[in-house]
C-alpha cells in the first residue's frame, strides 16, 4: 500500500512541476516532505533515512561549480573571451554564431549546462544587441549544442555525475565511447541550424562592426585579481577533472577545494558571491532527491528494474536501443534530471550486462532533453533570458528546430553505440 502513495505522490509531483504553472523548488520540497510524511505515518522508515539517501556528493558539486561560474563570471572573464570571440569574426554573423557554438562545445565539457547557459546566455544577448541582431537562434542554438556536447563528460551535465556515480562509470570509456560522436554530432548540426536561421543572420551594420572593434577586451575585465585567480581556478579543474578519476578522486571534492579557495580570497565579496548562487536550483535537486529516496525505500525502483530486466533479457544490442529512445522520449516531457535520478540506480543493474548500457543512456537523457524545451534546465534558461529582453522564445519556434534535430542525433547515436555493442 505505501509503495502506491509514494509512487502517487511522485506522479502527481512531476505533473505539477511540469506543467510549469508552480514553481518547481517548491514543488519538488513539498513532494519530499509529503513522502517523509507518508514513510513515517505508516511506521516504514524515519525521515532521516530519506535524509541519508538524498545524493548529497551531486549537491555539494553542482552548488561548488556555481560558486566558481558566479566568480569567473563576476571579474570579466567570460565577458572577456566572447568580446575576443567577436573580435576574431570581425563582426561576420555567421562566423559568429559558428565560434559561440564552438565556444558552448568546449566549455560544455567541463561546466554542467546549466552554468553554460547561465554564462553564455547574458553575453550572447549584449553581443547580438551591440551588433544590432536577432539573438534568439544563437540562444536556441547554444541551448540544444551544451546539451548534446556535454555527453562525453560525467561533469558535463548533473544527469552524467547521477548516472555515473550510481553505474560506476568508467570516466575513460564515457570519453573515448561518446566523444567521437558528440564531434559528429556537432559537425551535423552546425551546417543545419545554418541553414534553418539563415535569413535571420543577417550582416550587421559596418559602423556597428567597427564600433565593436574598438572595445579592447581588456575593458571586460572588472577585477584583475580575481579574472587570473578565476583562470587558475578553471585551470585546476581542468586537470582534477582529467586525471582525477584515475586516483579515485571524485569531480565533488576537486570542485568543493577550488570554490572554497576562491571564496577564500575573495575576502569582504563572499556574502555578495554567494547571494547570486542559483540557489533554486539546488533547493530543487535536494527536494527531488528525496522524492528518489522514497522510492527507493519502497523497492519501486527494483521493481521497475526488473520489469525493464525482463524486457532486455540479457540482449545487449537490445538493450542498448531501449536505453536510447525510451529515456529520451520521457526526457523531452519530464526534466532530465529526475528521469536520470530514477533511471540511474536500474542502470547500475544492468553495469553487469553491459557498460554500454549506462553510456547510452547518459546520452538519451542529454538529448532528449531538448527534444521540447521543459525537458532541460538549459532550454528553460534560454526562455527565460528572450522573454526577460522582451523577445520571447515561443515554445513551438524551439521545438521546431530542436525535436527534428534531436531525432536525427538519436538515430546517428543509435547506429553508433551499436556498432560499438559489436565490437566492444
Amino acid at each position: 500500500m505505501i509503495a502506491e502513495i509514494i509512487l502517487a505522490i511522485f506522479v502527481i509531483t512531476y505533473v505539477a512541476i511540469s506543467s510549469e504553472k508552480v514553481n518547481r523548488t517548491a514543488t519538488a520540497l513539498l513532494g519530499m516532505g509529503v513522502v517523509g510524511i507518508a514513510l513515517w505515518a505508516t511506521g516504514t522508515a524515519e525521515f532521516r533515512e530519506v535524509a541519508d539517501r538524498i545524493e548529497w556528493t551531486t549537491i555539494l558539486f553542482v552548488t561548488s561549480m556555481f560558486i566558481i561560474v558566479t566568480i569567473a563570471a563576476s571579474s570579466g572573464m567570460f565577458q572577456y573571451l566572447a568580446l575576443e570571440l567577436t573580435r576574431r569574426t570581425e563582426g561576420d554573423t555567421k562566423r559568429l554564431f559558428i565560434s559561440l557554438l564552438a565556444f558552448v562545445f568546449v566549455i560544455s565539457l567541463f561546466f554542467d549546462t546549466t552554468s553554460t547557459m547561465l554564462i553564455m546566455g547574458p553575453l550572447t544577448i549584449e553581443i547580438c544587441k551591440a551588433l544590432e541582431i536577432d539573438f534568439r537562434p544563437f540562444l536556441i542554438s547554444e541551448a540544444v549544442t551544451c546539451n548534446f556536447a556535454s555527453v562525453p563528460s560525467i561533469v558535463g551535465a548533473v544527469p552524467n555525475l547521477l548516472i555515473a556515480e550510481q553505474a560506476h562509470v568508467d570516466p575513460g570509456f564515457l570519453f573515448e565511447s561518446l566523444m567521437p560522436l558528440s564531434v559528429v554530432l556537432f559537425l551535423v548540426s552546425v551546417p543545419l541550424l545554418l541553414r534553418v536561421f539563415g535569413d535571420q543572420l543577417k550582416p550587421s551594420e559596418e559602423y556597428l562592426v567597427s564600433q565593436m572593434m574598438l572595445i579592447s577586451p581588456q575593458y571586460m575585465i572588472r577585477s584583475r585579481r580575481d579574472f587570473y585567480l578565476s583562470i587558475i581556478a578553471m585551470f585546476i579543474l581542468v586537470l582534477g577533472f582529467t586525471f582525477g578519476p584515475a586516483y579515485d578522486l571524485q569531480p565533488a571534492v576537486i570542485a568543493i577545494t577550488v570554490a572554497a579557495g576562491l571564496l577564500l580570497l575573495a575576502r569582504e565579496w563572499v556574502d555578495e558571491i554567494l547571494k547570486r548562487v542559483n540557489w533554486g536550483t539546488i533547493f530543487f535537486l535536494i527536494g527531488l532527491f528525496g522524492l528518489i529516496a522514497a522510492l527507493d525505500i519502497t523497492d519501486i525502483i527494483i521493481g521497475l528494474g526488473e520489469a525493464i530486466g525482463g524486457l532486455i533479457q540479457g540482449n545487449v544490442l537490445f538493450g542498448i536501443v531501449f536505453m536510447i529512445w525510451v529515456p529520451a522520449l520521457l526526457s523531452a516531457v519530464i526534466d532530465n534530471i529526475p528521469v536520470s535520478a530514477v533511471l540511474a540506480p536500474i542502470a547500475a543493474q544492468f553495469a553487469a550486462i553491459s557498460p554500454l548500457l549506462s553510456i547510452a543512456l547518459i546520452f538519451a537523457v542529454n538529448v532528449g532533453g531538448f527534444l521540447l524545451p521543459i525537458g532541460s534546465p538549459a532550454n528553460i534558461l534560454a526562455l527565460a533570458f528572450s522573454e526577460k529582453e522582451h523577445r520571447p522564445i515561443r515554445m513551438v519556434d524551439f521545438a521546431k528546430i530542436a525535436t527534428p534535430l534531436g531525432f536525427l542525433m538519436l538515430t546517428i547515436a543509435t547506429g553508433w553505440l551499436l556498432l560499438l555493442g559489436v565490437l566492444v
